[in-house]
């Protein structure tokens, strides 16, 4: 009986588990598309738009004491409803959703062409190498477009709302992302590493 001892090899169960990551990815990709189709059939209309805006130091009473007594809480976001958004807050509501359900969807293709690469043994093959580089630039355009695009959706509603006179949270932004672009840019930089001790390994055979 033969045993494969090829480092480049991944084991059984890390094959598997690459297999189900990409497995997850596609039932991702439905959930996103449905609910990138749920949003857009939502703001299309450009009539009563629900919009989730953020706060910051605003104050409402809740119903939420004893037998509903009002209890004053911080309100750290809210749905509002703008009922005739202008066309640049419409623009944004109809190009919000899809942005990040394309960027979300690239993010996912690609990871799931990288655990094949990897589930193949070719984790430090050149194109692994621009998969890690292609995901890092769509999370990164993503990112920035995706910000963008909702801070003219808040913006708009809270303009709309109170007829220009509110003055809240003009510009905020989900750090997550940029740090995760940090984070596979570092794996980006090591598998160009290796790839390139690969390739210098294997001309030395």
């Amino acid at each position: 009986m033969t045993t494969s001892t090829d480092p480049k090899r991944m084991t059984r169960g890390d094959t598997l588990a690459m297999y189900f990551t990409m497995a997850v990815g596609a039932v991702g990709i439905g959930a996103i598309a449905w609910s990138a189709a749920a949003r857009l059939i939502d703001v299309l209309p450009g009539r009563d738009v629900p919009v989730l805006v953020p706060f910051a130091g605003e104050r409402a009473e809740l119903p939420i004491g004893p037998n509903g007594t009002p209890v004053e809480v911080d309100v750290a976001q809210a749905t509002v409803t703008v009922p005739e958004p202008a066309a640049a807050t419409q623009f944004a509501l109809v190009a919000e959703p899809i942005v990040h359900a394309a960027a979300s969807i690239a993010g996912i293709v690609l990871l799931g062409l990288l655990a094949w690469n990897l589930a193949r043994g070719r984790a430090f093959a050149s194109s692994t190498v621009r998969l890690t580089w292609w995901g890092a630039g769509v999370l990164a355009v993503g990112w920035f477009a995706g910000t963008m695009l909702t801070n003219m959706t808040v913006n708009g509603a809270l303009s709309a709302i109170s007829e220009y006179t509110y003055e809240g949270i003009r510009f905020s932004a989900s750090w997550l992302p940029f740090f995760a672009f940090l984070a596979l840019g570092a794996i980006g930089g090591a598998f160009q590493i290796g790839e390139k001790l690969q390739r210098e390994t294997e001309g030395l055979v």
